[in-house]
C-alpha cells in the first residue's frame, strides 16, 4: 500500500482503510464496443505471364487479401484483357483498383482503404520529391 507525504508536518501519512471506496458512474462502461477492423496480414504480388492466373487474382481479391498485379511481362492484348478482368472483379467485389506504375496496379478488397499522396500537402513541396 502506497504512503502520501505529509508536507505540513514532515511525516508520512498512510492510508487508514476507514473510508468508502470510490464508485464511478461511468456510462462508456457498460456500451459495447464494435471489434476493431483488422489490418490485413499480408499482400500478395503476381507477376503473370498469361491470363491463366486471373483465377489467382480472383481468389486472393475474395480472400481479402490485397494484390498488386505488375503486367510487364505480358502480350498488351492479354494485359488489357487481364486489366478488364481486375477492373470487373473489383466491381463486383466493391474493392479498389490503383495505377502503381506503367502496367503495375494494386487491388484491394472492399474492407481496404488506399491512402494516395501524389501532390504536395502544402506549398512548401515537401512531398514532392522528384
Amino acid at each position: 500500500m502506497g504512503a502520501l507525504r505529509d508536507e505540513h508536518h514532515n511525516g508520512w501519512l498512510m492510508p487508514s482503510g476507514n473510508y468508502p471506496a470510490a464508485v464511478y458512474d461511468d456510462e462508456w462502461v457498460e456500451q459495447e464496443t464494435a471489434p476493431a477492423a483488422t489490418a490485413p496480414t499480408k499482400i500478395v504480388s503476381l507477376r503473370p505471364t498469361g491470363f491463366e492466373a486471373a483465377r489467382t487474382v480472383g481468389e486472393h481479391i475474395r480472400a481479402s487479401i490485397p494484390v498488386v498485379m505488375d503486367l510487364t511481362e505480358m502480350e498488351e492484348a492479354e494485359a488489357k484483357r487481364m486489366v478488364d478482368f481486375a477492373s470487373g472483379l473489383i466491381f463486383g467485389t466493391r474493392g479498389g483498383i490503383e495505377r502503381i506504375a506503367r502496367r503495375v496496379f494494386l487491388l484491394t478488397p472492399a474492407d481496404v482503404e488506399v491512402m494516395v499522396i501524389d501532390r504536395p500537402m502544402d506549398d512548401t513541396g515537401f512531398y514532392n520529391q522528384s
